[in-house]
């Protein structure tokens, strides 16, 4: 198999089979061309080159829906569910035929009735009559994986499909995880699955053999009993993994340095309460807990994207404020969402055209108001080279990059700001360990110009990697302050306990406080 874009090779003579009740785990950096060939298996995009058989025959489809109907299913790397329609009309989204009466009325009752069967057969407690968007965004993904597994056996009555999983996991909490390995190992009996995944042990756990791809190329397969997240990383991005993955190394401990950012008793109605902490310049301040414990929407809600009913923040000693995006802005605050499609970016516009997105006015205008276009282009240019963002140039559509590229654009939009503070959720979600490793890199730098950062984070190991101090958050409030420097790390199994401990009185989470309370 055979793609170019542009005169740009995506893929070069790629050659592999997955055979029946077989899981197969396919891994390679950001770029490396493992979502072109996705879409080419389930009729996206055709082929410049190559064939493709299914079950024995010739297999070209025309489109997704071709492809669905022979057998080819997919969860993509960002939700494809409508929020605002019912799980069971998600689920069964143009199948409606199957359930429509003299071509004119639909059976809605037997819509559900499959619907329940398929999340029951899954494992997962769904009502399939509630409204999608009612469900966290973990439990959407799990809707999600659960209709690209078990409807084509469900309705099209097909026995053995082909499961094609993009980063299926990159948004599960980790109860949900257990039910996602449940639920492979119970497909491996009438599936075929081919797992993309950038979480390595998973990888290595669920399959039955590893494809290695770069740059277009299947550089290696291996078998998972005589591979390790070493060796895998090596092959991905052609260079052993560094011992110091964190770079803990180079933490800078700021018990001496100014306050870069203050929250002061930061509401919001069922979401977050109270919440109080410093974060000192060069500080990074990591937030974690499960997926309702309210830490991404504390960091929405300080950052100003939604205000908080009650609180304030400060900036470098200004004067307190109520936090509104676009007033933190201009005094250096900057913003990194969880989700870079939704919130992110604008994926058809340029690379040049997201990178100033975050204020145009006070950057890449003059006193004037004058567009300064070849500013624009010259700084997306430099950032491309420095953060090697595989790119062809600045006026590149962000829909062509991959997902590790398009979040390095996010981030290229707060760097030409010369920022005070970052918030950060989740930078590293559906990133390679290749480009996570130059984004801890880049957190790092960050960190020992003077900027503080608050980390919020589902990645334990990159929580206590990277953070000065972690705050646990539970049912919206900060329960334990534990310290991190960098000699002396809580272990992941410490931090899970505090996660689903009763939680004790809330914490004042200052710079300074005593390590008796927080631990």
């Amino acid at each position: 198999m055979s793609k170019s874009f542009g005169g740009v090779p995506v893929l070069e003579d790629v050659d592999f089979s997955v055979s029946r009740n077989q899981v197969i785990g396919m891994v390679g950096e950001n770029g490396a061309g493992k979502t072109t060939l996705f879409n080419i298996i389930s009729g996206i995009v055709p082929a410049d080159a190559g064939t493709m058989e299914l079950r024995g025959g010739p297999f070209s489809p025309a489109s997704y829906g071709e492809a669905s109907a022979l057998g080819v299913s997919r969860v993509f790397q960002e939700q494809a569910l409508i929020p605002n329609i019912k799980v069971y009309e998600n689920l069964l989204l143009s199948h409606e035929a199957a359930y429509a009466r003299w071509g004119q009325l639909i059976d809605k009752t037997g819509m559900i009735a499959t619907a329940q069967r398929v999340m029951d057969e899954a494992g997962l407690d769904i009502d399939v009559r509630l409204p999608t968007a009612s469900y966290s965004f973990s439990k959407r993904q799990l809707i999600e994986i659960a209709r690209a597994c078990l409807i084509p056996t469900e309705v099209l009555g097909l026995h053995h499909p082909v499961v094609l999983l993009d980063e299926p996991t990159s948004a599960l909490e980790k109860s949900d995880e257990e039910v996602f390995r449940r639920l492979i190992n119970r497909l491996r009996d009438h599936s075929s699955i081919v797992l993309v995944s950038h979480r390595l042990t998973e990888v290595l756990e669920l399959s039955d053999v590893i494809y290695v791809l770069k740059d277009g190329r299947l550089v290696a397969t291996l078998d998972p009993d005589e591979a390790d997240e070493r060796i895998l990383h090596g092959l991905m991005v052609g260079r052993a993994r560094e011992a110091d993955f964190y770079h803990e190394s180079e933490q800078r401990a700021p018990d001496e340095a100014p306050f870069a950012f203050q929250v002061t008793g930061l509401s919001r109605s069922g979401q977050y309460q109270d919440m109080s902490l410093e974060v000192a310049a060069g500080e990074v301040v990591g937030f974690g807990g499960l997926l309702n414990s309210g830490k991404s929407e504390f960091g929405k809600g300080a950052a100003g994207i939604v205000p908080p009913d009650s609180g304030t923040v400060s900036l470098s000693g200004a004067a307190p404020e109520r936090p509104v995006i676009r007033h933190l802005t201009p005094l250096g605050l900057g913003y990194v969402p969880a989700e870079r499609l939704h919130e992110g970016l604008i994926s058809g516009f340029s690379a040049a055209w997201n990178l100033s997105l975050a204020g145009g006015a006070d950057t890449f205008a003059t006193s004037m108001g004058l567009w300064q276009t070849q500013k624009e282009v010259k700084v997306t240019q430099e950032y491309i080279a420095a953060l090697s963002i595989k790119a062809r140039g600045p006026h590149d559509v962000c829909a062509t990059l991959s997902g590790g590229n398009q979040q390095k654009v996010v981030l290229a939009r707060w760097l030409c700001r010369d920022p005070r503070v970052l918030i950060l959720d989740n930078p590293t979600r559906g990133v390679d360990a290749g480009a996570k490793e130059e984004i801890y890199k880049l957190i790092r730098g960050l960190s020992s110009k003077g900027v503080g950062i608050l980390l919020i984070t589902d990645d334990l190991l990159e929580l206590i990697g990277l953070s000065n101090r972690i705050m646990v958050m539970q049912n919206g409030r900060i329960t334990r302050v534990v310290e991190a420097p960098a000699h002396a790390k809580p272990s992941e199994r410490e931090l899970i306990e505090y996660m689903l401990s009763q939680a004790p009185p809330p914490m004042n989470a200052g710079v300074h406080h005593d390590m008796a309370a927080a631990s």
